[in-house]
């Protein structure tokens, strides 16, 4: 599962649980496979019941294949652990920057699926 901002999702996306409005209204059913209509709907939603676009949508993945979602999943926290790693490359002495680097690193890698 893959948490995105409504902006992010795409024709495809596989929804991971259910969108519920601001009301409590279920919208769309977790399984459901994203159409631009309902991508359009969702973000209609996010904006009217928050004001703001910046809510998460979770996904289970895409109309890719596993492996090619995975391949891209991989690629994308390999990227983002790399710029972490640059980030903190002259505080590396420093132990309590080093121990906030390393949450950082474990929330990076739970939000990709949990392995390298």
């Amino acid at each position: 599962m893959k948490k995105v901002t409504a902006e992010n999702l795409k024709p495809g996306d596989i929804l991971a649980k259910d969108i519920i409005s601001g009301k409590g209204i279920t919208v769309l059913k977790k399984r459901t496979v994203l159409t631009d209509k309902f991508i359009g709907n969702i973000k209609k939603i996010n904006a009217d019941s928050t004001g703001a676009t910046d809510n998460y949508i979770f996904i289970e993945g895409t109309g890719d294949t596993p492996a090619e979602d995975d391949m891209k999943n991989k690629g994308k926290m390999e990227k983002e652990l790399s710029l972490l790693e640059k980030r903190f490359q002259r505080s590396e002495k420093d132990e309590f920057m080093t121990e906030i680097k390393e949450i950082i690193k474990n929330v990076i890698i739970k939000n990709y699926g949990g392995s390298l």
